[in-house]
């Protein structure tokens, strides 16, 4: 109300300055509030607007520039800056601890936050999901992508890490594969996704990947070389689950497949251990362990060892000798220990198995070498010592 008073006033001021500039009359202005009446000149009527503005003008200054000269704003402005610091210090304590109740209260509302917003957005995000809010998470991840567009890669890559933490590897796929579908060149949603697929054993998408890593050249082979391997473990598996016919055009198609794969990834002792899986299980097992020791002849990995030991068929004197030259280099090779223990209870050799396990039972009380061992009893006659022993795998995966 006093707004449009005001305006009023000054209409009325300037229309009879006007018009008393235009008749060359100079005129008198009255103005009526209720019961008053103020009757002037017009030029002391401009006089009085201008003292007004005068007053009004110098006094908004002072009042202004006041807490400057005191010192208080800047006060004030150092008093929020310490209490934001002091609350930023002990959330990022808190969230390192695991506290995420206390880095959640402390990052959250915080008027000037130390840390960039973009950042302490995705700590908060991440102490909700620690927390087991992965519902606020989310919130506060879609919040971050509004707020922040370019940051929309970096969101969807923290949100499919909140998922996999909860294993929801379904899910955290479908998050970074729309995340691929708008930002294909990105490099680290490549590797992520296809980490995830391959903890999803989605070997379908992974095998997708495969025209694009050779289209690829910004990125160096270093980088490139651990995807390479994964797609193309998941091409073997792939292939298992999708080829038909007998064992012997499966081993043929197999064999071809491996050719077309390159030198640095057959040199992989993963993709290795996974050809040599899939061969035995298309019946080529000594082709397997053919390929197995010359690998381990050229250099010793123990995964591959292992795998020398699992497989069944065919097991032979040959494959037991090989295996206990490797001991005279490697005698206190857990997973040696367990692939001779494993070849002698194929071959019926008992006492030697037991000797072998009860070795390694002594340096490392796996569940793998106690169930090996309770199955060498069982084909010795000790029953009870068997379920003894059977009894003591189960209670120690019971409380894991």
């Amino acid at each position: 109300m006093r707004s449009y008073l005001i305006v009023s006033m000054l209409t009325v001021v300037f229309g009879a300055f006007f018009m008393g500039i235009v008749q060359e009359y100079r005129g008198y202005l009255v103005i009526v509030l209720d019961q008053i009446s103020i009757e002037m000149n017009i030029w002391l009527a401009i006089l009085v607007l201008c003292s007004i503005l005068f007053i009004v003008i110098t006094t908004s200054l002072i009042f202004s520039d006041l807490p400057s000269v005191f010192g208080l704003r800047k006060k004030w402005a150092d008093h929020m800056q310490n209490k934001s610091f002091k609350s930023t210090k002990i959330g990022l304590q808190s969230y390192v601890l695991g506290s995420w109740d206390d880095a959640v209260r402390q990052l959250s509302f915080q008027k000037k936050p130390v840390l960039p917003p973009e950042i302490l957005l995705q700590y908060v995000a991440k102490a909700e999901a620690n927390n087991g809010n992965l519902d606020r998470a989310r919130k506060i991840i879609e919040k971050l992508k509004r707020r922040f567009p370019k940051l929309k890669s970096g969101a969807d890559l923290l949100l499919a890490g909140l998922l996999c933490d909860e294993r929801r590897y379904t899910e955290a796929e479908q998050v970074l594969w729309e995340a691929h579908q708008r930002d294909s060149s990105n490099w680290l949603i490549i590797e992520t996704l296809v980490d995830i697929s391959n903890k999803n054993q989605n070997w379908t998408r992974i095998c997708a990947f495969l025209p694009m890593l050779k289209a690829i050249k910004s990125v160096s082979s270093g980088k490139k070389i651990y995807v390479e391997q994964i797609v193309y473990q998941a091409k073997i598996r792939t292939f298992l689950n999708a080829s038909s016919g007998d064992d012997r055009v499966k081993r043929k198609k197999l064999f071809e497949l491996w050719k077309s794969i390159p030198r640095t990834c057959r040199n992989s002792s993963k993709v290795l251990l996974t050809y040599t899986k899939a061969l035995s299980s298309v019946g080529a097992g000594f082709d397997a362990k053919v390929l197995l020791e010359k690998e381990l002849a050229k250099r010793w990995c123990p995964i591959l060892v292992s795998e020398f030991g699992r497989i069944e068929e065919p097991t032979t004197l040959e494959h037991l000798a090989t295996a206990e030259l490797w001991l005279e280099k490697y005698p206190n090779d857990a997973e040696l220990l367990l692939a001779l223990g494993r070849i002698s209870r194929r071959l019926n050799f008992f006492a030697k198995a037991t000797d072998y396990l009860e070795h390694l039972i002594s340096q490392n009380r796996s569940t793998a070498a106690i169930a090996e061992l309770a199955l060498v009893k069982v084909n010795l006659g000790e029953t009870n010592y068997a379920i003894e022993l059977y009894q003591s795998v189960l209670d120690s995966i019971t409380h894991r």
